[in-house]
């Protein structure tokens, strides 16, 4: 069963996989982040977030004055900045399942694709090394595509 599905992903990918693998790799981890941004952006009330976020700032600026003239009002609203939080965290998780859908659909392939190293650095880093494996080149590619694209996507964080 397996076995169809990743030709069949490779049958869809074979001009990305003609590439070497740390630049094939990067257009996958793009093609994967436009995707989980384009979720986040349609599941996420970003109005709300953006509203969310202001107000925690107001909040924030608001406790530091009072923290030394009082105190009670000031865990009074770091309790309403709390549930604030809260709301916000919850309004994220809903991207969460298509991610890992997502996630679910491509690791797996990934991973029979790129068995050994996909980038080597000229130099050592302490404790990785010089030479990273896909997910390792996964994590160091898609945390900055995801800000790009988040950017680019008008996707509040």
């Amino acid at each position: 069963m397996f076995d169809f599905y990743f030709a069949w992903l490779s049958a869809l990918f074979a001009p990305v996989l003609a590439l070497p693998p740390i630049l094939s790799e990067i257009v996958i981890v793009s093609i994967m982040t436009v995707i989980i941004t384009f979720f986040y952006k349609k599941l996420v009330n970003q109005n709300r977030i953006k509203e969310i976020k202001d107000e925690t700032k107001k909040l924030q600026d608001r406790i530091k004055e009072l923290k030394t003239k009082d105190p009670e009002q000031a865990n009074r609203l770091m309790n309403e900045m709390l549930k604030m939080t809260n709301e916000q965290m919850k309004m994220s998780m809903k991207p969460m399942l298509p991610t890992l859908l997502i996630a679910m659909v491509f690791f797996p392939w990934i991973g029979t694709l790129y068995k050994g190293a996909v980038a080597i650095l000229p130099f050592s880093l302490p404790f990785f090394g010089n030479d990273f494996g896909w997910l390792m080149w996964y994590l160091i590619v898609s945390i900055p595509m995801s800000q790009i694209f988040r950017k680019l996507m008008g996707v509040q964080t």
